[in-house]
């Protein structure tokens, strides 16, 4: 046996329905006019005049739905009718325990949205309701709510006129009675008839009425007669009379085949050209002409709602028009990219080769030129050993110049080759330990470290993105200068540490070319002869010294290397320094 919520009293319930004599009537048009206004009001797909009986719930008036009727168990209007008192709202059924497993949620209609206003006679009994239902989530603001408790009403008083009918039909031999009774339903189907146009008057969109095949201009609510750019003196006139600029445009000729036809007309985005404050505009309209029969079933009148789409249109033009410029841009925008990627492939290809060639020779020429420095340094070597004597002082002295000379030599061009390195070679990116980074170069500058009786203090660095090579040399350079300017009467005291810092923390003459937001700032700091910081620029330049080559021993391109190193991994560097007191050195890296 079928299961379905009930209300109390049901079986007196189904008594006063059936004394309607509603079921399984033929569709009449002022119930199908309330249902499409309902739904044009809320502007959902489906709006429904349902009546439950006994083992189902049948609809009156199906607008936007085939079937006439469901059985009883999922009917979402049996559970409206347990408290009359206030609508049922269903926002999303798929979330509701009641609904998620009905088969008209599952399936078609695909019910997601249901709002019923229960329809509840003078008795106080809930025949049925008049619903809106969509197939996505929506609301209802107070407005719509408004119109649909009072389109409910409007039902109840076509029920109420219809079993008046019905009572009149069964007493026809009274003539007094029926006389009395008569009078009274014409009362009421005048106050429906006032009620129906207080219903278009006050709907939220643009509606009217037009009676008549002159299309007589009824009732006509202040949305649609802004519309028209009109006041309430085009009432009771010609459609054609009262907005003329309508004649020669499609509408009036439509309306005439609505009302000879019966066959209702939808339109979306029409374009209509009307006069407004003394100014013809193009404006585009969703709109629909609904015919309304009599009781003999011929049309007497059209009933029409629009919205106003001009602005969305508008938009949608631009849109259209936007994008069919874009793809224009975009066939000659793909050519150009293509050619330019060709150049810069070409030139690609062109600088990796010069790079190579450029490694290749000073890969050659640093072995051509240190082989006879080499030769330079043994030979004087030799001669102060062999004919030191013979040569005298004078000769010892320049036989000591030429191997000083030839030592510098060899320095000067291992440091070129490296900085040539650094500057030409693929960089092989990835995670790199700076700890393990500066682990290799303590223990490659393990002797002069000893020597200078130098004391290096490291706080936890951090892991970068970098080439282990060029970060290597960074660091051995960086510790190296700070060893050489420590004066030889001194142990050098030198300190490295590590932080981190955001982008914008970072001072305004720091620009790394890394788009980085985060940066590791590794400051190496000494306490040695310090420079005048009004040189900064110039000791990260090739060759460029401070001191005599007699004083500090170098070649001028070991802080030329750190720069490139640090340039080649989107960073910055710069140093302060105090004369005498020491200089820190300070390099970002993007983390």
């Amino acid at each position: 046996m079928a299961i379905f919520p009930s209300p109390p009293e049901d079986d007196k319930r189904l008594d006063a329905l059936r004394n309607y004599n509603i079921l399984d009537s033929l569709p009449e048009s002022d119930y199908d006019a309330i249902t499409q206004l309902a739904a044009q009001i809320c502007q959902t797909p489906i709006a429904l005049i349902s009546l439950v009986d006994a083992q189902r719930q049948w609809f009156k008036s199906n607008h936007g739905l085939q079937v006439r009727e469901t059985p009883r168990e999922v009917a979402f209007c049996a559970h409206n009718i347990i408290d009359p008192s206030s609508p049922l709202i269903v926002e999303d059924a798929r979330l509701d325990e009641r609904f998620v497993e009905n088969p008209l949620v599952t399936g078609d209609p695909h019910i997601v949205f249901y709002a019923g206003m229960p329809l509840v006679d003078s008795d106080g009994f809930a025949l049925g309701s008049l619903c809106v239902i969509d197939d996505r989530v929506r609301q209802l603001d107070a407005d719509q709510l408004s119109a649909l408790k009072t389109l409910a009403r409007q039902v109840v008083n076509l029920l109420a006129l219809r079993k008046a009918n019905r009572i009149l039909s069964e007493n026809q031999g009274r003539m007094q009675t029926e006389a009395h009774e008569q009078g009274k339903i014409q009362v009421a189907l005048t106050r429906s008839e006032a009620r129906f146009k207080s219903l278009i008057e006050e709907a939220p969109v643009a509606t009217c009425l037009f009676v008549g095949r002159t299309m007589i201009i009824e009732v006509a609510n202040q949305p649609m007669l802004a519309f028209w750019g009109k006041g309430n003196d085009v009432l009771g006139k010609p459609l054609a009379e009262a907005v003329p600029e309508l004649i020669g445009q499609p509408f009036l000729d439509i309306l005439d085949q609505v009302y000879t036809t019966g066959v209702p007309y939808e339109a979306k985005s029409a374009r209509a050209d009307l006069k407004v404050d003394g100014t013809l505009g193009t404006y585009y309209f969703d709109f629909t002409y609904k015919p309304l029969r009599n009781a003999a079933g011929e049309v007497y009148a059209i009933m029409d709602m629009a919205v106003d789409v001009t602005q969305q249109v508008i938009t949608r033009r631009r849109v259209e028009e936007s994008e069919a410029r874009y793809r224009a841009l975009s066939q000659a925008l793909e050519i150009r990219v293509q050619e330019r990627t060709q150049e810069l492939l070409t030139a690609n290809q062109d600088l990796q080769r010069s790079n190579e060639n450029l490694q290749q020779f000073a890969y050659v020429a640093s072995h051509d030129l240190q082989e006879p420095l080499r030769k330079i340094q043994s030979f004087s070597s030799l001669l102060q050993v062999k004919y030191g004597q013979a040569v005298g002082e004078e000769g010892l002295d320049y036989l000591s110049r030429m191997s000083t000379a030839g030592k510098r030599m060899s320095a000067l061009i291992k440091d070129l080759l490296t900085y040539s390195q650094i500057t030409t070679r693929q960089q092989v990116f990835g995670p790199i330990s700076l700890n393990k980074v500066l682990g290799d170069v303590l223990n490659t500058l393990d002797w002069e470290i000893k020597n200078r009786q130098a004391r290096i203090e490291i706080a936890g660095l951090s892991v970068v993105n970098g080439d282990q090579f060029q970060l290597g040399q960074l660091f051995q350079n960086l510790l190296s200068n700070a060893l050489k300017f420590t004066p030889p009467e001194k142990k050098p005291q030198i300190e490295l540490t590590c932080s981190l810092h955001n982008r914008t923390e970072l001072s305004t003459d720091i620009r790394p070319a890394s788009t980085a937001t985060r940066f590791c700032q590794i400051s190496v700091s000494d306490q040695g002869v310090g420079f005048d910081i009004k040189y900064l620029d110039r000791i990260f330049q090739v060759f460029q010294r401070l001191h005599g080559k007699d004083e500090f021993p170098g070649t001028g391109v070991g802080l030329a290397i750190c720069h490139q190193v640090v340039e080649n991994h989107g960073g910055a560097i710069t140093a302060t320094s105090t004369p005498g007191e020491g200089s820190t050195f300070s390099v970002y890296l993007p983390v």
